[in-house]
C-alpha cells in the first residue's frame, strides 16, 4: 500500500469520528449543566466503540502491553511524569488569569447515576476515546511534514473539545502535548492511554471517593 492509499483510508476511517466531534462542539454549550455529564458520556462512549469496533483499541493487546514489563512501564512512567508537569503548567496558567472564564465544563453530581457517570466519563472511556482519535486516529507518519500537520490537527482537536474559551483551549493544547510526544516517539499508543488513565485516575478518584462518601452520609 502505498503513501496516498494509506491516507485514504485514513481518512474514511476519520469520517465518522470528526463529525461526532463536530457534533459534540455544536450542541455541548446548550446542554443544561444537570445532564451534561450524561452528553459527554454519550460522546466518549461513541467514539470508545467505534474505535474499538474498526481495530484501533483492542483490550487483549493492551492486557498484553501491560504484561511487558520494564520496557512499557518506564515510557509510561515518562509520559505521566510530563503529563503531570504539564497538568502544573495549566493550573498555574488558569490561576495567572483569575477572572477570566476557561470554559471548561464542570459536572453537577447530584445522585448515585451521576456520580457513576462522572466516574465513567472522567476516568474510564477518555483514554481510550481521546488517545484512539486525537493521537493514533489523527497522527499520520508517512513523513515528517503529514506528522506534523496531523499532530497539529490531533491537538487542536482535542483542544477544542475540552473548551472553546481561549484560555482552556490553551491550557488544553499544554494537556496534549506529552501525549502527543509519548505516541509519536514510542508509535504505542497503550502507552499514552494507560498513563493518561492513571492522571485520570490520580486527579478524579479523589473527587469521586469523596462524593460517594458524602452521599453516603459516613
Amino acid at each position: 500500500m502505498n503513501i496516498s492509499e494509506k491516507t485514504k483510508m485514513q481518512s474514511k476511517y476519520l469520517i465518522m469520528p470528526i463529525i461526532w466531534h463536530l457534533l459534540y462542539l455544536l450542541f455541548s454549550g446548550k446542554i443544561d449543566s444537570k445532564y451534561r455529564v450524561y452528553f459527554d458520556l454519550i460522546f466518549y462512549l461513541g467514539l470508545t466503540v467505534y474505535f474499538i469496533a474498526i481495530g484501533f483499541i483492542n483490550f487483549k493487546d493492551l492486557w498484553n502491553e501491560w504484561k511487558k514489563g520494564k520496557e512499557f512501564w518506564l515510557s509510561v512512567f515518562y509520559t505521566l511524569i510530563a503529563l503531570i508537569v504539564a497538568f502544573g503548567i495549566g493550573a498555574l496558567t488558569s490561576k495567572l488569569f483569575p477572572n477570566i472564564n476557561d470554559g471548561m465544563g464542570v459536572f453537577k453530581v447530584i445522585n448515585i447515576p451521576t456520580l457513576l457517570a462522572f466516574t465513567v466519563t472522567t476516568i474510564v472511556l477518555p483514554p481510550i476515546a481521546e488517545e484512539a482519535f486525537y493521537r493514533k486516529g489523527i497522527l499520520n507518519f508517512d513523513n515528517n511534514i503529514s506528522l506534523l500537520i496531523t499532530a497539529i490537527i490531533g491537538t487542536l482537536l482535542y483542544a477544542s473539545e475540552h473548551s472553546l474559551k481561549p484560555l482552556g483551549f490553551f491550557i488544553a493544547i499544554i494537556w496534549s502535548v506529552p501525549l502527543t510526544i509519548s505516541y509519536i516517539k514510542t508509535k504505542n499508543i497503550y502507552i499514552p492511554i494507560t498513563a493518561h488513565f492513571i492522571c485520570n485516575l490520580a486527579f478524579n478518584g479523589m473527587t469521586v471517593v469523596i462524593i460517594a462518601i458524602k452521599f453516603s452520609g459516613i
